[in-house]
Protein backbone atom coordinates (compact mmCIF):
# COMPACT_ATOMS: atom_id res chain seq x y z
CA UNK A 1 0.00 0.00 0.00
CA UNK A 2 1.32 3.31 -0.45
CA UNK A 3 2.12 5.95 2.19
CA UNK A 4 -0.90 8.24 2.68
CA UNK A 5 -1.91 10.89 5.31
CA UNK A 6 -4.10 10.50 7.82
CA UNK A 7 -6.14 12.75 10.62
CA UNK A 8 -4.13 10.51 12.85
CA UNK A 9 -0.45 9.32 13.41
CA UNK A 10 1.16 6.05 13.96
CA UNK A 11 2.01 6.25 17.18
CA UNK A 12 -2.31 6.96 17.89
CA UNK A 13 -2.97 3.74 16.28
CA UNK A 14 -0.17 1.96 17.59
CA UNK A 15 -2.00 2.68 21.24
CA UNK A 16 -4.84 0.28 20.11
CA UNK A 17 -2.22 -2.58 18.75
CA UNK A 18 -1.02 -3.30 22.79
CA UNK A 19 -2.47 -5.56 24.99
CA UNK A 20 -6.12 -5.08 25.65
CA UNK A 21 -5.09 -4.02 29.51
CA UNK A 22 -3.27 -1.34 28.48
CA UNK A 23 -4.81 -0.30 24.90
CA UNK A 24 -6.67 2.74 23.83
CA UNK A 25 -9.09 2.71 21.05
CA UNK A 26 -8.67 3.67 17.74
CA UNK A 27 -8.92 7.34 17.02
CA UNK A 28 -11.98 8.88 16.41
CA UNK A 29 -11.33 10.56 13.51
CA UNK A 30 -10.95 6.91 12.09
CA UNK A 31 -14.84 7.39 12.95
CA UNK A 32 -15.65 11.05 11.67
CA UNK A 33 -13.29 11.94 8.64
CA UNK A 34 -14.25 11.67 5.21
CA UNK A 35 -10.84 11.14 4.10
CA UNK A 36 -10.21 8.05 6.14
CA UNK A 37 -13.56 6.09 4.90
CA UNK A 38 -12.48 7.19 1.07
CA UNK A 39 -8.61 5.34 2.27
CA UNK A 40 -11.25 2.36 3.56
CA UNK A 41 -13.32 2.02 0.53
CA UNK A 42 -10.14 1.76 -2.04
CA UNK A 43 -8.46 -0.81 0.22
CA UNK A 44 -10.26 -2.49 2.89
CA UNK A 45 -13.65 -3.08 0.03
CA UNK A 46 -11.88 -2.08 -2.98
CA UNK A 47 -8.97 -4.25 -2.61
CA UNK A 48 -9.86 -7.69 -0.94
CA UNK A 49 -12.21 -10.16 -0.36
CA UNK A 50 -15.69 -8.54 0.50
CA UNK A 51 -18.78 -10.20 1.45
CA UNK A 52 -21.85 -9.52 -0.84
CA UNK A 53 -24.65 -12.51 -0.14
CA UNK A 54 -25.11 -16.20 0.22
CA UNK A 55 -24.95 -19.05 -2.16
CA UNK A 56 -28.87 -19.27 -1.54
CA UNK A 57 -29.94 -16.42 -4.09
CA UNK A 58 -27.78 -17.93 -6.54
CA UNK A 59 -29.24 -20.87 -6.69
CA UNK A 60 -30.93 -20.97 -10.26
CA UNK A 61 -29.91 -19.92 -13.74
CA UNK A 62 -30.09 -15.98 -14.27
CA UNK A 63 -30.66 -15.54 -10.31
CA UNK A 64 -28.55 -12.27 -9.56
CA UNK A 65 -27.15 -10.19 -6.54
CA UNK A 66 -25.96 -6.59 -7.32
CA UNK A 67 -23.95 -4.71 -4.68
CA UNK A 68 -22.59 -0.86 -4.59
CA UNK A 69 -18.83 -1.17 -3.43
CA UNK A 70 -17.85 2.17 -2.94
CA UNK A 71 -18.34 3.92 -5.77
CA UNK A 72 -18.22 0.60 -8.22
CA UNK A 73 -21.49 -1.51 -8.70
CA UNK A 74 -20.66 -5.43 -9.17
CA UNK A 75 -23.20 -8.20 -10.93
CA UNK A 76 -23.00 -11.52 -9.57
CA UNK A 77 -25.49 -13.66 -11.90
CA UNK A 78 -25.64 -17.55 -11.80
CA UNK A 79 -24.50 -18.98 -15.56
CA UNK A 80 -25.93 -21.43 -17.36
CA UNK A 81 -24.50 -24.15 -15.28
CA UNK A 82 -25.91 -22.13 -11.79
CA UNK A 83 -22.63 -21.53 -10.95
CA UNK A 84 -22.00 -17.81 -9.87
CA UNK A 85 -19.98 -15.55 -11.66
CA UNK A 86 -18.90 -11.55 -11.11
CA UNK A 87 -18.72 -8.46 -13.04
CA UNK A 88 -18.55 -4.97 -12.57
CA UNK A 89 -22.44 -3.71 -13.49
CA UNK A 90 -21.92 -1.59 -16.46
CA UNK A 91 -22.70 -1.81 -20.05
CA UNK A 92 -19.72 -2.00 -22.23
CA UNK A 93 -21.30 0.47 -24.32
CA UNK A 94 -22.17 3.98 -22.37
CA UNK A 95 -21.40 2.43 -18.87
CA UNK A 96 -25.65 2.23 -17.75
CA UNK A 97 -25.57 -0.67 -15.04
CA UNK A 98 -27.30 -3.56 -16.39
CA UNK A 99 -29.05 -4.33 -13.00
CA UNK A 100 -30.08 -1.53 -10.96
CA UNK A 101 -31.98 -3.87 -7.97
CA UNK A 102 -30.49 -5.90 -5.26
CA UNK A 103 -31.57 -9.03 -6.24
CA UNK A 104 -33.58 -10.68 -8.69
CA UNK A 105 -33.18 -13.48 -12.18
CA UNK A 106 -33.62 -12.73 -15.67
CA UNK A 107 -33.66 -14.77 -18.60
CA UNK A 108 -30.71 -12.56 -20.25
CA UNK A 109 -28.45 -9.94 -19.39
CA UNK A 110 -29.81 -6.75 -20.85
CA UNK A 111 -29.00 -2.85 -20.62
CA UNK A 112 -32.02 -1.04 -20.42
CA UNK A 113 -30.64 1.96 -22.42
CA UNK A 114 -29.52 0.78 -26.01
CA UNK A 115 -29.71 -3.03 -25.53
CA UNK A 116 -26.78 -4.25 -25.76
CA UNK A 117 -27.15 -7.81 -24.44
CA UNK A 118 -24.69 -10.56 -22.42
CA UNK A 119 -24.59 -13.93 -22.07
CA UNK A 120 -24.46 -15.00 -17.96
CA UNK A 121 -20.52 -15.40 -18.93
CA UNK A 122 -20.32 -11.97 -19.43
CA UNK A 123 -19.67 -12.17 -23.34
CA UNK A 124 -21.16 -9.56 -25.37
CA UNK A 125 -24.38 -11.44 -27.36
CA UNK A 126 -25.88 -8.39 -29.37
CA UNK A 127 -24.68 -4.93 -29.69
CA UNK A 128 -27.53 -3.24 -32.04
CA UNK A 129 -25.82 -1.25 -35.22
CA UNK A 130 -22.02 -2.28 -34.62
CA UNK A 131 -21.54 -4.19 -37.63
CA UNK A 132 -19.45 -1.69 -39.65
CA UNK A 133 -17.77 -0.94 -37.13
CA UNK A 134 -14.12 -0.46 -38.08
CA UNK A 135 -12.16 -2.97 -35.26
CA UNK A 136 -15.07 -3.35 -33.30
CA UNK A 137 -14.31 -7.06 -32.16
CA UNK A 138 -17.08 -8.26 -29.92
CA UNK A 139 -15.37 -10.37 -28.24
CA UNK A 140 -13.47 -7.98 -26.58
CA UNK A 141 -16.64 -5.74 -25.86
CA UNK A 142 -17.82 -8.54 -23.02
CA UNK A 143 -18.60 -7.22 -19.15
CA UNK A 144 -15.44 -6.31 -17.20
CA UNK A 145 -15.02 -9.88 -14.86
CA UNK A 146 -14.28 -9.46 -11.42
CA UNK A 147 -12.52 -12.25 -8.90
CA UNK A 148 -15.12 -14.14 -7.10
CA UNK A 149 -15.08 -17.38 -4.60
CA UNK A 150 -17.69 -19.01 -2.65
CA UNK A 151 -16.57 -19.97 0.79
CA UNK A 152 -19.01 -22.13 2.73
CA UNK A 153 -22.04 -20.51 0.93
CA UNK A 154 -20.79 -17.31 1.54
CA UNK A 155 -20.23 -15.14 -1.72
CA UNK A 156 -16.83 -13.26 -1.95
CA UNK A 157 -15.57 -10.59 -4.96
CA UNK A 158 -12.05 -9.49 -4.87
CA UNK A 159 -11.93 -6.08 -7.19
CA UNK A 160 -7.97 -5.68 -7.22
CA UNK A 161 -7.57 -9.32 -8.53
CA UNK A 162 -4.55 -9.19 -6.33
CA UNK A 163 -6.40 -10.34 -3.34
CA UNK A 164 -4.65 -13.86 -1.78
CA UNK A 165 -6.38 -16.96 -1.61
CA UNK A 166 -10.09 -17.13 -0.01
CA UNK A 167 -9.08 -19.73 2.29
CA UNK A 168 -6.65 -17.96 3.78
CA UNK A 169 -8.97 -14.83 4.17
CA UNK A 170 -11.74 -17.29 5.94
CA UNK A 171 -8.64 -19.40 7.46
CA UNK A 172 -9.91 -21.93 10.02
CA UNK A 173 -13.30 -20.55 10.52
CA UNK A 174 -14.27 -22.24 7.59
CA UNK A 175 -14.63 -25.31 9.08
CA UNK A 176 -16.98 -23.89 11.95
CA UNK A 177 -19.24 -22.57 9.01
CA UNK A 178 -19.49 -26.21 7.52
CA UNK A 179 -20.42 -27.74 10.24
CA UNK A 180 -23.58 -25.61 10.61
CA UNK A 181 -24.24 -26.74 6.83
CA UNK A 182 -24.20 -22.69 5.77
CA UNK A 183 -23.62 -23.87 2.17
CA UNK A 184 -26.73 -25.67 2.02
CA UNK A 185 -28.96 -22.85 3.86
CA UNK A 186 -31.38 -20.60 2.35
CA UNK A 187 -32.60 -17.49 2.75
CA UNK A 188 -35.79 -17.16 5.49
CA UNK A 189 -36.45 -13.77 6.07
CA UNK A 190 -34.43 -10.37 5.04
CA UNK A 191 -34.14 -6.96 6.51
CA UNK A 192 -32.03 -3.58 5.55
CA UNK A 193 -31.06 -1.11 7.35
CA UNK A 194 -29.89 1.99 7.42
CA UNK A 195 -27.65 3.10 10.73
CA UNK A 196 -26.51 6.88 11.13
CA UNK A 197 -23.32 5.45 12.55
CA UNK A 198 -19.55 4.75 11.11
CA UNK A 199 -19.59 0.86 10.11
CA UNK A 200 -17.00 -0.23 12.27
CA UNK A 201 -19.04 0.92 15.02
CA UNK A 202 -21.26 -1.24 14.42
CA UNK A 203 -18.46 -4.10 14.00
CA UNK A 204 -17.52 -3.45 17.25
CA UNK A 205 -21.13 -3.30 19.05
CA UNK A 206 -21.44 -6.51 17.56
CA UNK A 207 -18.66 -7.59 18.85
CA UNK A 208 -19.57 -7.44 22.58
CA UNK A 209 -22.31 -8.39 25.01
CA UNK A 210 -21.35 -5.87 28.01
CA UNK A 211 -24.02 -3.72 27.07
CA UNK A 212 -26.44 -6.33 26.86
CA UNK A 213 -28.42 -6.01 30.49
CA UNK A 214 -29.16 -2.31 29.84
CA UNK A 215 -29.64 -2.17 25.97
CA UNK A 216 -31.34 -5.88 25.39
CA UNK A 217 -33.17 -7.37 28.72
CA UNK A 218 -34.41 -9.96 26.14
CA UNK A 219 -31.06 -11.38 25.19
CA UNK A 220 -29.53 -10.95 27.96
CA UNK A 221 -32.64 -13.47 29.52
CA UNK A 222 -31.69 -16.33 26.75
CA UNK A 223 -27.55 -16.10 27.11
CA UNK A 224 -26.10 -14.66 30.39
CA UNK A 225 -23.83 -11.32 28.88
CA UNK A 226 -20.70 -12.99 30.54
CA UNK A 227 -21.86 -16.34 29.26
CA UNK A 228 -19.36 -17.91 26.58
CA UNK A 229 -15.73 -17.48 25.32
CA UNK A 230 -13.46 -15.94 23.43
CA UNK A 231 -12.60 -17.84 20.31
CA UNK A 232 -9.28 -17.61 17.81
CA UNK A 233 -8.07 -19.42 14.97
CA UNK A 234 -6.38 -18.53 11.54
CA UNK A 235 -7.64 -15.79 8.50
CA UNK A 236 -9.04 -12.09 9.19
CA UNK A 237 -11.87 -12.99 11.77
CA UNK A 238 -12.54 -12.38 15.31
CA UNK A 239 -15.57 -13.98 17.17
CA UNK A 240 -16.65 -16.22 20.12
CA UNK A 241 -19.55 -18.14 21.69
CA UNK A 242 -22.48 -17.30 23.99
CA UNK A 243 -24.49 -19.81 26.07
CA UNK A 244 -28.15 -20.33 26.09
CA UNK A 245 -29.97 -19.98 29.22
CA UNK A 246 -31.66 -23.34 30.37
CA UNK A 247 -35.18 -22.58 29.20
CA UNK A 248 -33.71 -21.43 25.97
CA UNK A 249 -33.80 -23.52 22.34
CA UNK A 250 -32.72 -20.66 20.02
CA UNK A 251 -32.62 -16.52 20.32
CA UNK A 252 -35.92 -15.79 19.32
CA UNK A 253 -39.24 -14.25 20.82
CA UNK A 254 -39.76 -16.03 23.92
CA UNK A 255 -36.71 -18.58 23.30
CA UNK A 256 -38.92 -20.79 21.84
CA UNK A 257 -37.75 -21.02 17.97
CA UNK A 258 -41.39 -21.99 17.21
CA UNK A 259 -39.92 -25.17 18.02
CA UNK A 260 -37.67 -25.68 14.59
CA UNK A 261 -35.60 -28.70 14.19
CA UNK A 262 -32.03 -28.04 14.67
CA UNK A 263 -29.62 -27.70 11.93
CA UNK A 264 -29.04 -31.56 11.03
CA UNK A 265 -25.74 -32.79 12.37
CA UNK A 266 -24.39 -30.43 15.32
CA UNK A 267 -23.70 -31.92 18.53
CA UNK A 268 -25.16 -31.56 21.94
CA UNK A 269 -22.88 -28.76 23.02
CA UNK A 270 -23.43 -26.64 19.76
CA UNK A 271 -27.22 -26.81 20.85
CA UNK A 272 -26.98 -24.62 23.89
CA UNK A 273 -24.39 -22.07 22.31
CA UNK A 274 -24.56 -18.93 19.92
CA UNK A 275 -21.57 -18.38 18.01
CA UNK A 276 -20.44 -14.94 16.34
CA UNK A 277 -18.21 -14.19 14.28
CA UNK A 278 -16.65 -10.83 11.63
CA UNK A 279 -14.79 -11.84 8.86
CA UNK A 280 -13.14 -8.87 7.94
CA UNK A 281 -14.33 -6.29 6.23
CA UNK A 282 -18.14 -6.51 6.53
CA UNK A 283 -19.68 -9.71 6.90
CA UNK A 284 -21.18 -10.58 10.64
CA UNK A 285 -22.27 -14.14 10.94
CA UNK A 286 -24.30 -15.34 14.06
CA UNK A 287 -24.39 -19.26 14.37
CA UNK A 288 -27.47 -20.89 16.06
CA UNK A 289 -28.67 -24.29 16.94
CA UNK A 290 -31.77 -23.86 14.19
CA UNK A 291 -30.32 -21.35 11.80
CA UNK A 292 -27.75 -18.97 10.80
CA UNK A 293 -27.85 -14.79 10.66
CA UNK A 294 -25.77 -12.96 8.16
CA UNK A 295 -24.89 -9.19 7.84
CA UNK A 296 -23.27 -7.49 5.43
CA UNK A 297 -22.32 -3.77 5.94
CA UNK A 298 -21.65 -1.32 3.18
CA UNK A 299 -20.12 1.93 4.24
CA UNK A 300 -22.13 4.87 2.40
CA UNK A 301 -20.85 8.19 4.50
CA UNK A 302 -18.64 8.16 7.58
CA UNK A 303 -21.62 8.31 9.56
CA UNK A 304 -24.08 5.73 7.52
CA UNK A 305 -24.10 2.56 6.79
CA UNK A 306 -26.38 0.25 4.83
CA UNK A 307 -26.39 -2.85 6.52
CA UNK A 308 -28.22 -6.38 5.19
CA UNK A 309 -29.41 -8.38 7.55
CA UNK A 310 -30.66 -12.18 6.23
CA UNK A 311 -31.68 -15.58 8.35
CA UNK A 312 -30.83 -18.71 6.81
CA UNK A 313 -32.53 -22.17 7.68
CA UNK A 314 -32.19 -25.35 6.19
CA UNK A 315 -34.49 -26.98 3.03
CA UNK A 316 -36.21 -29.14 4.95
CA UNK A 317 -36.91 -26.47 7.70
CA UNK A 318 -38.62 -23.92 5.34
CA UNK A 319 -40.46 -26.46 3.22
CA UNK A 320 -42.85 -27.37 6.39
CA UNK A 321 -46.24 -26.44 6.60
CA UNK A 322 -45.84 -24.41 9.83
CA UNK A 323 -42.45 -22.81 9.25
CA UNK A 324 -42.77 -19.57 10.22
CA UNK A 325 -39.26 -17.46 10.82
CA UNK A 326 -41.17 -14.31 12.68
CA UNK A 327 -39.53 -15.63 16.08
CA UNK A 328 -36.21 -15.19 14.88
CA UNK A 329 -36.77 -12.40 12.80
CA UNK A 330 -38.78 -10.37 15.08
CA UNK A 331 -36.20 -10.59 17.68
CA UNK A 332 -33.37 -9.73 16.20
CA UNK A 333 -35.24 -6.90 14.25
CA UNK A 334 -35.82 -5.45 17.67
CA UNK A 335 -32.17 -5.85 18.99
CA UNK A 336 -30.68 -4.92 15.77
CA UNK A 337 -33.22 -1.79 15.90
CA UNK A 338 -31.54 -1.11 19.93
CA UNK A 339 -27.85 -2.21 18.57
CA UNK A 340 -28.28 1.10 15.85
CA UNK A 341 -29.65 3.37 18.47
CA UNK A 342 -26.75 3.28 20.67
CA UNK A 343 -24.18 3.29 17.86
CA UNK A 344 -25.57 6.52 16.40
CA UNK A 345 -25.13 7.47 19.99
CA UNK A 346 -21.89 7.01 19.43
CA UNK A 347 -21.41 8.95 16.27
CA UNK A 348 -22.81 11.62 17.92
CA UNK A 349 -20.94 11.66 20.91
CA UNK A 350 -17.88 11.45 18.97
CA UNK A 351 -18.35 15.04 17.28
CA UNK A 352 -15.59 15.77 15.12
CA UNK A 353 -13.22 12.89 16.41
CA UNK A 354 -11.11 14.84 18.00
CA UNK A 355 -11.81 14.08 21.67
CA UNK A 356 -9.00 11.09 23.13
CA UNK A 357 -9.22 7.31 22.84
CA UNK A 358 -11.68 5.86 24.85
CA UNK A 359 -10.48 2.57 27.13
CA UNK A 360 -11.12 -1.41 26.57
CA UNK A 361 -12.59 -3.13 29.41
CA UNK A 362 -11.72 -6.82 29.62
CA UNK A 363 -15.32 -7.55 28.08
CA UNK A 364 -14.04 -5.99 24.75
CA UNK A 365 -11.61 -8.20 23.79
CA UNK A 366 -13.22 -9.56 20.47
CA UNK A 367 -13.63 -5.78 19.04
CA UNK A 368 -10.12 -5.37 20.52
CA UNK A 369 -9.23 -7.67 17.95
CA UNK A 370 -11.19 -6.48 15.26
CA UNK A 371 -9.60 -3.05 15.89
CA UNK A 372 -6.60 -4.27 15.65
CA UNK A 373 -7.38 -5.91 11.99
CA UNK A 374 -7.83 -2.48 11.37
CA UNK A 375 -5.08 -0.92 13.18
CA UNK A 376 -2.40 -2.80 11.39
CA UNK A 377 -3.97 -1.89 7.89
CA UNK A 378 -3.60 1.97 8.50
CA UNK A 379 0.22 1.26 10.26
CA UNK A 380 1.41 -0.31 7.01
CA UNK A 381 -0.61 2.34 5.08
CA UNK A 382 1.86 4.89 7.16
CA UNK A 383 4.71 2.96 6.76
CA UNK A 384 5.08 2.08 10.32
CA UNK A 385 6.38 -1.12 11.58
CA UNK A 386 3.64 -3.22 12.31
CA UNK A 387 3.67 -4.03 16.40
CA UNK A 388 4.39 -7.62 17.15
CA UNK A 389 1.23 -10.19 19.30
CA UNK A 390 1.74 -9.43 23.25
Amino acid sequence: MPEVSFPFTAADVERTCTRLSQATMLPGTAFTDPSVLDWEQKNFFQSGWVCVGHLGQLRERGQYISAQVGPTSVLVVADDDALPRAFINSCRHRGAKIVDEPEGQVRRLRCSYHAWSYGFDGSLTNAPFTDDLDGFDASCMGLHPVDLAVVEGLVLIDLSGEAGPPAEHIGDLAKKLAQYRLSELNRGAKVVYEVNANWKTVVENYSECLHCPGIHPELNRLSHYLSGETMSGDGAWCGGSMDLAEDAETMGKDGGGNHREPIEGLGEADLRTVLYFTIFPNAMVSLHPDYVMLHTLWPKAPNLTEVTCEWLFEDRTIAAAAFDPSDAVEFWDQVNREDWGVCELTQKGLGDGTLPSGRYTKQEDVGHKFDVIVAHRYLEALGAEIPARN
